[in-house]
């Protein structure tokens, strides 16, 4: 059982994936769908085995054949011949060579697509479908479908009487015409002609996602309402095989391809009819040549849609298109919520604090000064004391300024590209406008990202132009030259490279901060005026518990008498993770040079690793007394579904729902050697404002590493000893 282990779960997912899903319930729904038809669902189910075999014996990636990503078109097309053949052993060897033929049909244009960025969808069903359909015009032996003139003695000989009369039933309920036509279109794509499959199809889609399903209504019903306006009887998007192209098109990009939000559900209003229009010009020459156009329409507007999307410079209109697909419009939106809220000004290539210890920013963006127009996304950095003074005695002199003459370090791996070094540095009160960046470095970190520091000390930088320069490097010291009064650091970073460049707004990556009064620490930010900040001096303990190699095992034992080991991978995608040898749950990360980031989870929810997971959720390598790091979860990563179920249906306009996380460090230990630091914190989920439960946790981190681990809520209370790594 275990080696079909792999079979079952991609057999599921590809019957889900048509509404672009995982689930395996929905696949489940949606398989018993097409069972309705006994020999639809027979032939549906050897297509779909012919291709997932094909692809395991080819030896394709096994995450994508486990996903169903090469058997739902398969699925398509063994189910549509089954509609119009009569069933004999001829039918089904041709639906096994079908079920091989469309996953090399969908391995071509994974190939061609996917270098755009674009999915295949279900084009390789529609060729593969219309070859058969033009070639079986020669195949005598086939003879053509009459089942569903007797289509209830079929129905009798599957369920018998009951399930004749339940069929009937569902059919007589007086539903509008529309909601009838909604569910046709809906079973429709499994070529389901009663209302009977397109009820439990739409039961199924709705607990999959309620994204989903209140987007197959909206984009049915926007066209249902745009066939009326062109006075078309809409019996012909009910009964040929079209309706669904307005529903398939609404998920994807209403909420799967894009991340569901009031803009998407907006441009619904203009792409749902650009679809009807496709698909009604379509159909006048695919009739000529005695073939529907099946889901072409809905395939034709999403690649193009997609398509034209790659081509913005500025995201103005609102649609943000998927960076990590979770197989959910839900899951999408949360952890896009998530991740902007966490790294949302967060840039490729992290860009850090020139300096060592605290400075304070003395002009910031928009400054008051000189950072003003093309140039207004600068900082000028100084070092001020207790008393908030930058400079000792009168400040008559540069050496009188606690800046002057202090390190100043590469902010990021580079290049560098232009520097100025033989400029004099100015009296205290004096400038030079002439000369007035003053001496300077330009740094590139890649196309279109290049840091500049300048009014630096006359010859004291030190590489040359094309020399390579590490993230904090030593390159020069402060000085007070060009158009400075007084000693400072000017930073900015640019998408040119030259010396007056205008200034792009990209932020410094992991620093301190004290601001108002409030310490924090930020993955990614832009530093407002009189912040001080700092890079944290890295604490060895910490970041030698929290620091995952790939390869590495860690061994606990619980309060349970558990024995748990997770090991640190990396995937096909080079996505880092922990991984439970004994659950096979996986809490991905993200690592930089002084934060450890937890970003997902897939797995057991009761599992340590998920508590872990929760804990670690942000550690930073160094800290200041009494730091107290915040952050905020995915709401999917702490609430269970029974608890979203509501969130979701408003989700894309109003999240109520909200899970905190604090971690507190404690004061700096004094004295000499390793000491055990103690991390708490605590998790806090609410509802509209309101406080509805809290976890709280503890770390030991001793001299080698993380000694204990301790979890508690109402409903767990875990405590657990690191053996061994």
């Amino acid at each position: 059982m275990k080696r079909l282990e792999w079979f079952i779960e991609a057999l599921l997912n590809s019957y889900a994936q048509v509404f672009f899903s995982n689930n395996k319930w929905f696949g489940t729904i949606l398989m018993a769908v097409t069972f309705v038809d006994f020999y639809v669902g027979m032939y549906g189910f050897f297509a779909v085995s012919t291709a997932l075999l094909t692809g395991h014996f080819l030896g394709l990636y096994e995450p994508n054949v486990r996903q169903g990503y090469y058997g739902f078109n398969s699925l398509l097309v063994g189910v549509g011949l089954s509609i119009y053949f009569e069933p004999r052993p001829l039918l089904l060897v041709l639906v096994v060579f079908s079920g091989m033929l469309t996953v090399f049909v969908a391995l071509a244009f994974e190939g061609i697509l996917g270098k755009y960025g674009l999915p295949f969808l279900s084009i390789p069903f529609i060729l593969v479908f219309w070859t058969l359909r033009l070639a079986t015009r020669q195949f005598e032996a086939l003879g053509l479908s009459e089942r569903g003139v007797y289509f209830l003695n079929e129905l009798y000989l599957l369920g018998g009487k009951n399930l004749v009369d339940m069929y009937e039933w569902w059919n007589q309920i007086p539903f509008h015409t529309s909601i009838k036509a909604y569910f046709l279109s809906i079973g429709a794509i499994f070529f389901q002609q009663n209302i009977f499959s397109g009820f439990f199809a739409a039961l199924g889609l709705l607990i999959y996602s309620r994204i989903g399903f209140t987007l197959s209504l909206l984009g049915f019903y926007i066209a249902y309402l745009f066939y009326i306006a062109l006075g078309i009887p809409f019996s012909e998007i009910s009964y040929s095989y079209i309706g669904f192209n307005y529903i398939l098109t609404a998920i994807a990009l209403g909420g799967y391809f894009i991340i569901p939000n009031r803009n998407t559900y907006l441009s619904l209003l203009f792409i749902i009819p650009i679809t009807a229009i496709i698909g009604i010009s379509l159909q006048q020459v695919f009739d000529k040549l005695y073939l529907p156009v099946y889901s072409f329409p809905f395939n034709i507007t999403v690649l193009l849609f997609l398509y034209g999307l790659k081509f913005r410079v500025d995201n103005r209109i609102g649609l943000s298109t998927i960076f990590w697909q979770q197989q959910s419009p839900e899951k999408n939106l949360y952890n896009f919520v998530n991740y902007q809220e966490r790294f949302g000004n967060g840039s490729p290539i992290p860009i850090y604090l020139p300096f060592f210890g605290e400075w304070s920013v003395t002009q910031g963006h928009n400054g008051a000064f000189t950072h003003k127009d093309d140039w207004k996304h600068a900082w000028d950095f100084e070092i001020r004391d207790d008393q908030g003074k930058t400079f000792r005695d009168e400040g008559d002199f540069a050496s009188d300024y606690f800046c002057f003459d202090k390190n100043v370090l590469a902010p990021a791996d580079g290049v560098v590209e232009v520097l100025v070094n033989d400029i004099e540095d100015n009296t205290v009160g004096t400038r030079n406008l002439d000369k007035n960046w003053g001496n300077t470095v330009v740094i590139k970190h890649s196309e279109f990202l290049y840091s500049k520091l300048s009014h630096l000390k006359k010859g004291s930088i030190l590489p040359k132009i094309g020399d390579k320069v590490s993230k904090g490097e030593i390159i020069a010291k402060v000085g007070n030259s060009g158009n400075s009064a007084f000693p400072h650091l000017h930073f900015q970073l640019q998408a040119t490279p030259f010396i007056g460049s205008k200034t792009i707004d990209y932020p410094i990556s992991d620093f301190w901060m004290r601001y108002a009064g409030t310490e924090s620490l930020e993955a990614v930010g832009i530093p407002p005026l009189d912040a001080v900040v700092s890079s944290l001096t890295t604490n060895m303990q910490l970041k030698k518990a929290f620091s995952f190699v790939i390869g590495n095992q860690f061994h606990w034992e619980t309060n349970k008498g558990e024995a748990v080991v997770w090991e640190v991978k990396r995937d096909y995608w080079l996505n880092t993770y922990l991984e439970c040898q004994a659950t096979g749950s996986k809490a991905f990360y993200k690592l930089d040079e002084g934060t450890l980031h937890f970003i997902h989870f897939t797995g057991d929810r009761e599992s340590l690793l998920y508590f872990f997971f929760l804990s670690a959720y942000k550690v930073s390598f160094g800290y200041s007394n009494r730091l107290r790091l915040q952050d905020t979860f995915a709401i999917n990563m702490v609430f269970q579904p029974n608890r979203l179920f509501v969130q979701d249906l408003f989700a894309p306009f109003y999240r109520y729902l909200k899970g905190e996380y604090t971690l507190n460090y404690p004061e700096k230990a004094r004295g000499i050697g390793f000491q055990p630091i103690q991390l708490d914190g605590k998790i806090t989920k609410s509802a509209f404002g309101q406080e509805m439960e809290t976890s709280r946790f503890q770390f030991l981190i001793a001299a080698n590493g993380l000694q204990s681990f301790e979890f508690k809520n109402r409903h767990s209370q875990i405590k657990a000893t690191c053996t061994a790594d």
